[in-house]
């Protein structure tokens, strides 16, 4: 160790650079890995809290057996209409029923409400403090009891209410005639995950996994620069009596040296921003602060692991130095020749998605017992295209290279193409980075561009979109009292239009059409037929009266601001049944464009997750090429003096990028859009797949970034093939 660490520090100023890129390699893989850990434990860990909620849908579908001495706990989570929400956001409430005095007590050590009492989860206790105008908790009883404990709520963002319930309401019977409470003896929670399961851990898994393929190849990159002076270096102490022994401990020192600096500079890079890790919304919530870390036994395997992995590439990079004494008048060795069987993962991977077009492909995905067989095979196929790409890449990196070698004049283009079929492994995984970054990318932006198509046309599809700015639709069924004298003695309304109503059409009076909505009658009849339930219409059908049967249960209602909406939730559910349908509409909302927190929250994932992938394949596409510029110094120089010009060797080490960068990459993308297309038209029939504008720009630009790297990195062809610098040659 002694001998390892006196070449070390007698060597690392020469070695500063390349050890420092080193350790800045294995710094941003181990940050990408703590980060990934840390934001599955917080989704777990968040599926967790709520297990017990969830337990009761679970009892729901299987019924509990009695408890010898337990009454039972009537629960629901359901509530009829939408009157459960603030602004467009909507709460989780559970209502429960205590059918004795022995029944099933709440977790978490808090009273059972009774009828009229209700707790509020923390942020939405918060927004009614704030917000006393909107009277959300009288939406849900008379008496305040306190707020839900952190423990049972999945976010501290959880907008949740636990409300007792009375007797009628716990016998009432929803529209299928099936009893809308279930019967609670325990809360059964075992084996259970709520909201995030093997799908989500799948995607996860498959996304973790595109991140970080191409910061792995960047650390073997980075691990590897410079190895040509390395191994003279190493064979000339072996020429003066050093063991094999004594080289392999020096070679895996200096590996340990920088990795080990790495993964200080990451942990703490990883400690520094996890407070901004923690903020971070998925379901357009945070997560729990003590959920979303990670443990001590996760982070030292990560860290082992990291540490093996480097190790193991230096050494897989540096093995040939321990052949002989004579390395230190090393020649580059030629690459076997890439054989056709690398092929053949890609092909099993496509072959995959070829069958799933297939109408047996098609039946058996629509028909599968278990839903997430189909969604397996499809992870695994698009991970065998994955590292297919990569395997089969120096073949076709060689194919490419000989056909240009062959019918090529130009001798720029000739010394490329040789070049390449003689190394085409080590050319190629120069570039592998971005080949399989363009593969995700263009998967990944076809999938959200279809969600960014499907975002726009929410509105268009989205019937109630027609109502005006600041107006609302309110539909109590059965109808009940009359509200409009109660919805018109409130300051925040400033009118109020009854409409008939019959199955799903609206009948509204001509003349307050065009207060309500962004419509006028095409004619002198007296009604206007509306139906919101169907998508917009450009012009609106008209009667003259009526139909029979139609009843007064729905009111138009104009406010004076769309922040007045909460008060008439409050208001319509003080004036109505709590087992009535009471549904509000905002316009305002209604014209905005509506998509899942989840899938938004996983397509700003995925475009985060796209820009690090093709920054870390450029950066590492860039380090590549001076590592190869380095290693064929020797070669260059003898070009040089040969009589070839600095601009004719800069296009040699140009081309020898271009080709497998262009070729490979324009394959890899395509694929990445087919494969796309075909994973969501399985899974999908709402999500289409598109490429839209920023789909061409990023693959375009990733492939310039990249082309410009690589020219930027030209000028020290001369420095290296300089007199003055070889003189020691």
């Amino acid at each position: 160790m002694s001998i390892s660490w006196l070449l070390f520090k007698k060597s690392g100023r020469q070695s500063i650079g390349r050890l420092s890129l080193t350790a800045a390699a294995v710094a941003l893989g181990l940050f990408v890995l703590l980060a990934l850990t840390a934001g599955t434990n917080g989704l777990m860990g968040r599926a967790q809290h709520v297990d017990w909620r969830f337990a009761v849908f679970n009892a729901k579908q299987n019924n509990q057996k009695p408890i010898p001495g337990v009454s039972p706990l009537k629960a629901s989570l359901y509530m009829p209409g939408n009157l459960n929400k603030w602004h467009d956001k909507e709460f989780d409430v559970m209502s429960v029923y205590a059918a004795g005095d022995h029944a099933l007590k709440l977790p978490g050590g808090i009273k059972t409400p009774a009828p009229g009492e209700y707790y509020l989860s923390e942020a939405l206790a918060k927004i009614a403090k704030e917000r006393p105008e909107d009277r959300i908790g009288e939406r849900y009883g008379t008496k305040y009891l306190g707020t839900i404990p952190a423990s049972l709520e999945s976010s501290p963002d959880s907008l949740s209410v636990i409300r007792g319930a009375n007797a009628d309401e716990a016998a009432a019977k929803d529209d299928y005639g099936q009893s809308m409470f279930v019967d609670m003896y325990k809360f059964d929670t075992s084996g259970m995950r709520a909201g995030f399961g093997a799908v989500g851990l799948a995607l996860i898994a498959v996304g973790g996994t595109v991140l970080l393929f191409p910061i792995v190849m960047f650390v073997a990159v980075a691990t590897q620069l410079g190895s040509a002076q390395r191994e003279q270096r190493y064979a000339a102490i072996r020429l003066i009596g050093g063991t094999r022994r004594q080289v392999t401990k020096i070679l895996l020192f200096e590996s340990f040296i920088a990795t080990l600096a790495g993964v200080v500079v990451g942990s703490l890079a990883y400690l520094v921003t996890l407070p901004l890790l923690q903020q971070y919304k998925f379901d357009d919530m945070r997560f729990m602060s003590q959920d979303m870390v990670v443990g001590w036994g996760q982070y030292a395997l990560i860290v082992g692991l990291t540490l093996v992995l480097s190790l193991a590439a230096n050494w897989w990079g540096m093995r040939h130095v321990q052949t002989s004494p004579l390395g230190v008048a090393r020649k580059q060795k030629v690459a076997k020749k890439p054989r056709l069987w690398r092929v053949i993962p890609l092909l099993a991977g496509l072959g995959i998605f070829v069958w799933m077009t297939l109408p047996e492909g098609v039946k058996w995905v629509k028909s599968a017992d278990d839903a997430m067989m189909p969604m397996l095979a499809l992870m695994g196929g698009i991970v065998l295209v994955m590292f297919g790409l990569v395997l089969a890449g120096s073949w076709l990196t060689y194919i490419l290279s000989r056909v240009a070698a062959r019918f090529t004049a130009r001798p720029s283009t000739l010394i490329a193409g040789r070049r390449i079929s003689g190394q085409s492994k080590q050319v190629f995984r120069s570039v592998s980075g971005v080949v399989l970054a363009l593969f995700a990318g263009s998967f990944y932006l076809t999938a959200v561009g279809g969600v960014d198509k499907l975002n726009a046309d929410a509105v268009n599809d989205n019937g109630y979109s027609q109502l005006k700015k600041d107006t609302a639709l309110v539909m109590v069924e059965p109808a009940g009292n009359d509200l409009a004298e109660t919805l018109r003695s409130q300051s925040y309304v400033r009118s109020v239009e009854k409409v008939y109503r019959k199955d799903d059409n609206s009948y509204i009076p001509c003349q307050a059409l065009p207060v309500y909505t962004r419509h006028i009658c095409p004619d002198n009849k007296e009604y206007a037929v509306v139906n919101f339930n169907e998508k917009v219409v450009k012009t609106v059908a008209t009667v003259d009266a009526v139909d029979k049967g139609a009843t007064l249960s729905t009111y138009m209602v104009a406010l004076n601001s769309n922040d007045n909406i909460d008060a008439l939730r409050t208001l319509i559910a003080e004036n109505s049944s709590q087992t009535a349908n009471r549904y509000i509409i905002s316009g305002t909302y209604a014209q905005q464009p509506h998509i899942s927190p989840v899938v938004k929250s996983f397509a700003e994932m995925a475009y985060t997750g796209i820009g690090l992938t093709m920054s870390v394949a450029v950066c590492s596409m860039i380090v590549s090429t001076i590592g190869g510029l380095l290693e064929r110094r020797r070669s260059l120089l003898t070009l040089r003096l040969g009589g070839m010009t600095i601009g004719q060797l800069k296009q040699i080490v140009m081309i020898e990028s271009l080709i497998p960068l262009v070729s490979v990459s324009l394959v890899a993308a395509g694929l990445g859009v087919w494969v796309s297309t075909i994973f969501l038209s399985s899974l999908s029939n709402t999500v289409k797949p598109t490429l839209t504008l920023t789909y061409y720009c990023i693959v375009g630009g990733l492939l310039a970034a990249a082309a410009v790297g690589v020219y930027l990195v030209l000028p020290m062809i001369k420095k290296i093939t300089s007199l003055e610098e070889n003189r020691t040659e």
